[in-house]
């Protein structure tokens, strides 16, 4: 058995509470369907009952989340799950979704930019 030694820097402050993430399973054969997250969510406090979208309340956790852990949840409808070490195909794949993703995104505000300057400059009018 090979032992590793893992840096963890000492915590300062209080502790933060659950997040998301918390609930998230690690590895894609352990993926949590997005109806029990969002139950989950609930549950734990992280969404309060009296929303009228659940769902979208617990999607904006994960984009907030997103931040600090990767979470995955491909096109494919398998649920959440935070990849492990033999997710790596999988991961690839998100990776290469969100790239195409963020240069679309700025694709389209290339010709929004573009507009907005136009109109600045008097170059097009009402």
């Amino acid at each position: 058995m090979q032992r590793y030694n893992i840096y963890v820097p000492k915590a300062k402050g209080a502790p933060q509470g659950i997040t998301i993430a918390d609930l998230i399973p690690i590895g894609r054969e352990n993926a949590i369907s997005r109806k029990m997250l969002v139950a989950l969510c609930v549950d734990q406090g992280l969404v309060a009952p009296t929303i009228k979208d659940k769902d979208r309340a617990m999607r904006l956790l994960i984009q907030r989340d997103r931040i600090d852990y990767t979470i995955l949840n491909l096109s494919d409808g398998d649920g959440y799950y935070r990849p492990s070490a033999e997710d790596l195909l999988y991961l690839q794949q998100y990776i290469r979704q969100e790239e195409k993703r963020a240069k679309a995104v700025f694709k389209n505000l290339r010709r929004a930019k573009a507009l907005y300057a136009d109109y600045l400059h008097g170059r097009l009018g009402d």
